[in-house]
């Protein structure tokens, strides 16, 4: 919860963290104004003032926050945004730890996501990118891909010693500090609502649990015993009852993560 209110409040209300929108009206008496040279000509960009976000798949990609209160309530939209930025960094906290339940699983997952924000990291902090794929300016966010190439580069020496059998583990400390990197950096570079596709592995996994918890409490209160939709929660044990390896288990769904962090990529084109 901490985390997500100190992301919340320093995207919200810092003027260093804003995204920048081409401006192309008169430009006298217009505050905030930038003047970039692009190509030999000047472009005018200014400040967006409203907390923005990327909607993947539409044509008009951009999500205001502040539009889903009424009109009377939008100066008590930063309320609203930090309570979803605190929702975001729980979610993705506890899909990465309970993702975290075979050798090397949360691990490589972890590492995959990583490139895939560093390429949305990358692509929006650089303006002729940016300008090129229709999205957001955000500037200097390319220096966060040196973060977070620093994060794929520990992830990919923790898998050294992680793959199986395990030498060393994550534990909860380190899969929940994983998930809220991973969530922090979605946010910062607005790409949030892209989370339920590359993490769909995090997602997966929490939806199981809550599938095989609420299924087996409302049994038990209806038939006095309580049934179970999986052979185990989280999905990557019940695959380990059918007899899958863990090893096997781990690189397919590897396999799935890159698979959709493609497709994540790809819906900065796709609209």
């Amino acid at each position: 919860m901490g985390l997500g209110i100190i992301i919340g409040a320093t995207l919200y209300f810092s003027p260093s963290t804003k995204t920048w929108r081409e401006y192309t009206g008169n430009t006298s008496g217009v505050e905030n104004l930038k003047v970039l040279n692009f190509d030999g000509k000047q472009r005018y960009f200014v400040e967006a003032d409203e907390p923005i976000t990327t909607i993947p798949f539409v044509k008009g990609h951009e999500f205001n926050y502040s539009k889903l209160l009424p009109e009377s309530l939008r100066d008590y939209t930063w309320l609203l945004y930090i309570a979803i930025i605190i929702f975001i960094v729980t979610a993705v906290s506890n899909g990465a730890n309970l993702t975290d339940g075979l050798d090397g699983l949360a691990t490589g997952v972890s590492a995959i996501i990583g490139v895939c924000l560093a390429l949305f990291a990358y692509a929006s902090g650089n303006l002729r990118v940016a300008d090129y794929l229709n999205i957001m300016y955000i500037p200097n966010l390319g220096e966060l891909s040196i973060f977070i190439a620093a994060m794929i580069g520990a992830c990919i020496g923790f898998l050294w010693y992680n793959t199986f059998p395990a030498q060393v583990f994550m534990g909860d400390t380190g899969s929940l500090a994983l998930g809220g990197i991973i969530a922090s950096l979605s946010i910062m570079v607005r790409k949030e609502f892209l989370i339920p596709i590359f993490c769909l592995v995090f997602f997966v996994e929490t939806v199981s649990v809550m599938i095989q918890v609420s299924y087996f409490k409302y049994t038990k209160k209806k038939y006095g015993e309580g049934r179970r939709v999986f052979l185990m929660s989280p999905l990557h044990h019940h695959y380990q009852k059918l007899g899958y390896h863990e090893s096997k288990i781990a690189v397919r769904f590897w396999i799935v993560t890159l698979l959709c962090v493609v497709l994540a990529i790809m819906s900065l084109k796709l609209r």
